[in-house]
């Protein structure tokens, strides 16, 4: 049986400087040091199959300020302790994302959403998180608060690899802010998996059209060890939908698994790029 010491400070400022003390020994949550509990979905699983042995579980869930989900002149706040389901149930003030609501509906089970935080989906940087595809597009940024403050990164350049970011290990994820949408902005998401209902994605695609910067993005992933997001600002007026498809392409890299094979994979995308890319013309009423 694993065992590890729990604790549940109530501050942000007391998390850190628990993450502070233990990564002062050098240790990471794979080799005995901390593991972050947000809602455990994932993390809980590793513990129980001996992937991970963390030798402290530091619960966020105490935090009053890193419960907190709502609109600021930045754009949208959501704190570490934000579950799935508030996003869906707090329409009025996320309501303006299409896109990251698209993917929060069709992740997982109403359950595992009650659990489950967006904080985590992305810091557990799994290649076949859901919420990441659209959160690029979006261009959102991942908040860290370490011992020399607060700094952020955007959500592409925050997962580097297969369960790798650049979070230090004397560091916390408090938020993720995804700045407000111009008005006239479209987004859209799709997802690929082996079976009606809930499971993992066998490849996602999402889409942005934001008239304000002029700006049209297209990210995907479960089909590269990090999120691909391609910036097609030139095609902005004029969308050349199969050249979007061949440079998304290009960009990823997909593999066989016991899910699904790399030419299924590839298959998918384009199929998905397509399809995100006929539903923007379909807003517009072209």
């Amino acid at each position: 049986m694993t065992t590890f010491d729990y604790d549940r400070p109530d501050t942000t400022a007391g998390l850190v400087a628990r993450l502070a003390e233990r990564a002062a020994g050098g240790a990471d949550a794979g080799t005995g040091g901390v593991a972050i509990l947000a809602g455990g979905t994932d993390l809980l699983a590793q513990i129980r199959s001996r992937a991970l042995k963390p030798a402290l579980v530091l619960d966020v869930k105490g935090v009053e300020e890193l419960q907190q989900l709502q609109a600021t002149d930045e754009g949208l706040s959501i704190g570490a302790g934000v579950i799935l389901n508030r996003l869906i149930e707090e329409h009025e003030i996320t309501g303006g994302y299409a896109a990251l609501l698209d993917a929060v509906r069709d992740l997982a089970s109403y359950p595992i959403r009650n659990r489950a935080t967006l904080v985590g989906n992305v810091a557990n940087a799994s290649p076949c998180a859901d919420t990441v595809p659209p959160l690029c597009v979006l261009g959102a940024e991942v908040e860290l608060q370490g011992p020399d403050g607060p700094r952020r990164v955007p959500v592409q350049e925050f997962i580097t690899g297969n369960r790798e970011t650049r979070r230090r290990p004397d560091e916390l994820v408090t938020r993720v802010v995804v700045p407000p949408p111009a008005r006239g902005t479209w987004s859209g998401c799709s997802k690929r998996k082996r079976v009606k209902g809930h499971d993992l994605a066998l490849a996602s695609a999402a889409l942005l059209r934001d008239p304000g910067r002029r700006s049209l993005r297209l990210a995907v992933g479960s089909c590269s060890p990090a999120p691909a997001l391609l910036v097609l600002d030139e095609m902005f007026e004029r969308p050349d939908v199969e050249e979007a498809v061949r440079r998304t392409l290009d960009t990823i890299h997909p593999i066989d698994d016991v899910r699904a094979s790399i030419e299924y994979r590839r298959d998918m995308v384009a199929l998905m790029v397509r399809r995100l890319f006929a539903a923007l013309s379909a807003s517009r009423g072209a």
